[in-house]
């Protein structure tokens, strides 16, 4: 199998767009770090679906698909088909699996800039979502309003 690596450019623009059908069954995550969940590879007819983490004044940070944003996103997914989650907020994030059908590898905290694909290779309803991640040195001092936002994700896979 021939693998692929992404290049995510250093940008503060949020673009959102879905993957082509070649992109879609090849595993890839900036960073090093492997979030491929165990089972069955995804057929190439899949296409991967896209979120951001994105930082806001109100909350710090909230999941964004292109069109909708907010700290509660829902989504459904066939069975087999990915989900690559791309960190462009100002803090650390990682990604935490509440419930599941099968065990999902989130690897490591994502940076900003950074993305992670996991695969749903099982049926079920999948509770996910984030923590923010103190990183040695700290971060920027960017001041927002009213707490920050606990970003939770549902994935319903059929």
């Amino acid at each position: 199998m021939v693998g692929l690596a992404l290049a995510l450019p250093p940008t503060t623009s949020v673009t959102v767009k879905q993957a082509t059908p070649q992109t879609a069954s090849l595993p890839h995550m900036s960073g090093g770090m492997s979030a491929m969940s165990s089972g069955t590879m995804a057929s190439a007819s899949l296409v991967t679906q896209k979120l951001t983490i994105r930082h806001t004044q109100k909350g710090c940070h909230v999941w964004s698909d292109g069109k909708t944003t907010g700290p509660m996103m829902r989504l459904h997914l066939k069975r087999g088909q990915k989900l690559s989650i791309l960190d462009m907020a100002v803090d650390a994030h990682q990604m935490m699996e509440f419930a599941g059908p099968m065990h999902l590898r989130m690897g490591g905290p994502m940076m900003t800039n950074r993305s992670m694909t996991l695969a749903f290779s099982k049926k079920g309803v999948y509770r996910l979502g984030t923590k923010t991640v103190e990183m040695p040195g700290g971060g920027m001092d960017i001041k927002t309003v009213g707490p920050d936002n606990q970003l939770r994700l549902v994935v319903i896979v059929a």
